[in-house]
């Protein structure tokens, strides 16, 4: 990893928070990112920003973000290594006794680390979390917060438990979601403990995380409050149903945690979870006919389960041959008439 210059300015007052934004391919939305981190009502922060080995100019908006406030740290990977890695290339360098995570495309209110700060010393907080405001990438429209307020009391600490269930695949679920929160996090905790980002993990990193801190006794407090934005675009890792394969691989981590700890039903319903997780891993592999593979994630052990995994091979096999057949140019087909040959069938 490589820094630029204007790294050698670093501040000398003490920090409270450092915001660590990692970035890839992200020239075009970089900017606003910083500058919202920056316009902070709370002015003792650190912006460090990580280019993961971007090839767009995004490293040079960075560096352009530096010359003009001493408060941005870039650094730079030589090659792309994934989201997690440059979060704690970013953590390694910290300064600060918080933390507070920005994504490249989203943005801060200006009132959200004094908010946090004040919520998080208050309650002795190691993780507090706020809503997040969506809105529309393309148009800034705003379309409401991402949970329900019901949900976001501070009183008390998420349990494990409460967690969990909170971020259980399936249909009607992903609007509570517990691994899209973005919270501000106590440095020395993560230190404390050895806990860092899964950096071969893609997808679900960010649940992995929060599992092991409150798994490790962190207390992850919530607040009612709307002061992350996230900008809503097409084209996430977590929208793919590769994502699946991720999940999967950090599911089966936390069922590890979850075995060193008197947590019978946090491991219960981490095996529930699992056998939801791989039911689509067993779908997906087979599409690509890689059959060694999908039975790791073969769970037959009732009749139900081998129902299930029954309709998963027929719905792999029915996209398999709609992805391989051509549809019959019609006489109404302008394509047709033109000669151009047939669309495929998408599956």
């Amino acid at each position: 990893m490589s820094n630029g210059d204007p790294t050698k300015r670093r501040q000398v007052a003490p920090i409270a928070v450092s915001v660590i934004i990692p970035a890839y391919q992200a020239a075009g939305f970089v900017r606003s990112a910083i500058n919202s981190a920056l316009a902070q009502t709370r002015k003792d922060i650190e912006v460090i920003v990580v280019d993961d080995g971007s090839s767009d100019g995004t490293w040079d908006k960075i560096v352009a973000c530096a010359d003009h406030d001493p408060r941005v740290v870039p650094l730079r990977q030589p090659c792309w290594a994934g989201p997690s890695s440059a979060r704690n290339a970013g953590i390694l360098r910290a300064q600060g006794k918080w933390l507070a995570l920005l994504d490249a495309d989203d943005l801060y209110s200006p009132l959200r680390l004094e908010h946090l700060v004040a919520a998080a010393e208050a309650l002795d907080a190691d993780l507090l979390a706020d809503n997040l405001l969506q809105v529309d990438f393309v148009t800034g429209a705003q379309l409401g917060n991402r949970f329900r307020d019901a949900v976001m009391s501070a009183d008390d600490p998420v349990s494990l438990i409460e967690a969990l269930r909170r971020d259980m695949p399936g249909p009607g679920v992903l609007t509570e979601m517990f691994g899209f929160f973005q919270p501000l996090i106590r440095r020395d905790f993560l230190l404390a403990h050895g806990i860092s980002y899964a950096e071969d993990v893609l997808v679900g990193e960010d649940f992995l995380l929060y599992f092991e801190c409150i798994a490790r006794g962190g207390r992850f407090h919530l607040t009612r409050a709307a002061h992350y934005v996230q900008r809503l675009r097409s084209g996430s890792h977590s929208a793919c149903r590769e994502a699946m394969l991720y999940l999967s691989v950090a599911n089966r981590r936390m069922l590890r945690i979850a075995a060193q700890l008197p947590a019978p039903e946090a491991v219960a319903l981490l095996r529930r979870r699992q056998r939801q997780i791989d039911i689509d891993c067993f779908a997906l592999l087979l599409e690509r006919a890689e059959v060694g593979a999908a039975l790791k994630h073969a769970h037959c052990g009732s009749p139900a389960r081998l129902l299930r995994h029954a309709r998963a091979v027929a719905g792999a096999m029915r996209r398999r041959f709609r992805a391989r057949v051509p549809t019959v140019p019609s006489a109404a087909d302008p394509a047709a008439k033109k000669g151009e040959p047939a669309a495929l069938t998408q599956a």
